[in-house]
């Protein structure tokens, strides 16, 4: 019989001893940066408790569930069914129960304007109905009611609008208001399904916060690279301006401020942006001490890049004899950013920076009816004597969106339903954006 010879197995070099696990975080720190998220199933555990609203005689108890922990008003987002129970301590006598959700936006413009008030939706479910519903009323009762994802007036079809305030004080001034809630109604009496009478009714109703969820659709790009005047990228989009120089020889300064070409931004990450000024050596030199950075950042001039939002309520009085539109804005910061020096060439200076959005946005632009929040990049250049000195001033205007959730190439990750991609917004004329404020306030949350 023969044998068989083995071959002796490869030997292998002993694995690496490590003294301790790397550490993780779920937030990026601040020399990290995020590149990609997505969603994994556990989130939910996350809004797993109920939001529990009772009245004050406590017979009858709305308690919604999937809601955060803690939570002082409940918030939903896109299609996001409104789910619960109603809770009755004595069921016997009703003679039917039903839960309502109703979102109103209301427009004040104080002066001549007058008021408008529009339902954004209105939805009345019956849970129990004595006579038709067998056997007597439980002490609970499930229900689920979708929300819509539009709404029309007499003119036109609008997405929902998400939860929503501003005023702007004075004469003439404005107070917009988006709201919603949901109540729930048990009754001893035959009222009209949705009708609210005290005698022999109870209810319980609660405001909730709507914001749909939103996400770009494509990730920021890397940074601007480029060589000579012109810096080069497919991923970055370009708004320029001219300055005047008045000083001898002196020549015109073209800016040219760049942006990423999405214009879509998540409220919880820097927007980053680059900009350039182009002109002969001698003409830089004398722009330099008129520019804000952060190695200047006291310089002659008050250069600024912001993100700013504006706020146009319309309303048509009805009872006005002239019957005309009228339209009043606000614009409030939500952000500024400052700049720092790049790479600079012969006839170019070049500066970087990020904006970062205030922590208190909540909602982005929308147009609903007679409001409409719009958001805007702002670089502005504003020497304290453009119109004589040495140097003149320039303004880019760039329309943006603000935005949810970061970039994810995973959406169907999430359990929730996944934030909607958001397209870039549409140009920006000179006749569509009056006048913004170089100081404008900064954003308080309303």
């Amino acid at each position: 019989m023969s044998t068989v010879s083995l071959a002796k197995p490869p030997s292998y070099d002993s694995p690496p001893q490590f003294h301790r696990t790397p550490s993780y975080a779920r937030e990026p720190r601040a020399e990290e940066r995020r590149l990609a998220q997505g969603f994994v199933r556990n989130q939910r555990n996350e809004r797993a408790a109920d939001f529990v609203k009772q009245s004050k005689t406590a017979s009858i108890v709305l308690r919604l569930s999937d809601q955060a922990e803690g939570v002082e008003i409940p918030t939903y987002g896109l299609r996001a069914p409104i789910e619960g129970v109603v809770e009755l301590s004595k069921p016997d006598g009703l003679v039917h129960v039903s839960v309502k959700v109703e979102g109103t936006m209301k427009l004040h413009e104080f002066g001549e304007g007058g008021m408008v008030t529009s339902t954004l939706c209105s939805e009345t479910v019956t849970l129990w109905r004595k006579g038709i519903d067998p056997g007597p009323c439980p002490d609970r009762l499930d229900f689920s009611i979708s929300l819509p994802t539009q709404y029309s007036d007499e003119k036109d079809t609008y997405p929902l609008p998400p939860t929503f305030e501003a005023h702007l004080s004075g004469l003439p001034g404005f107070h917009a208001d988006v709201e919603y809630q949901v109540t729930a109604i048990a009754s001893k009496t035959k009222l009209p399904l949705g009708k609210l009478n005290s005698l022999g009714q109870s209810a319980v109703s609660t405001p909730f916060i709507y914001l749909p969820r939103t996400c770009p659709s494509s990730p920021l790009p890397g940074p601007l690279q480029g060589s000579g005047d012109v810096p080069e990228s497919t991923d970055w989009k370009t708004y320029e301006a001219t300055v005047n120089a008045r000083s001898d020889g002196a020549r015109p300064i073209n800016v040219r401020f760049f942006v990423p070409k999405s214009h879509v931004f998540c409220k919880s990450e820097p927007i980053p942006f680059h900009v350039s000024f182009v002109s002969s050596a001698v003409t830089l030199a004398s722009l330099l001490p008129y520019l804000t950075t952060e190695e200047n950042p006291g310089g002659k001039s008050s250069t600024r890049i912001q993100l700013l939002r504006q706020i146009c309520v319309n309303v048509k009085d009805e009872y006005s004899q002239t019957a005309a539109n009228t339209e009043l804005w606000k614009v409030i910061k939500l952000g500024e950013g400052t700049m720092r020096r790049g790479a600079d060439s012969p006839r170019m200076l070049s500066f970087s920076g990020e904006i970062n959005v205030d922590t208190t946005v909540k909602a982005g632009a929308f147009k609903a009816g007679g409001l409409w929040v719009k958001d805007f990049i702002v670089f502005q250049l504003n020497p304290s004597n453009a119109l004589r000195g040495p140097i003149g001033d320039a303004r880019i205007i760039v329309p943006v969106r603000i935005v949810s959730d970061p970039y994810s190439a995973h959406t169907g990750a999430y359990v929730d339903t996944p934030p909607a991609r958001i397209s870039p917004p549409e140009s920006v004329g000179e006749d569509d954006v009056p006048t913004l404020d170089f100081d404008a306030p900064t954003y308080n949350g309303v």
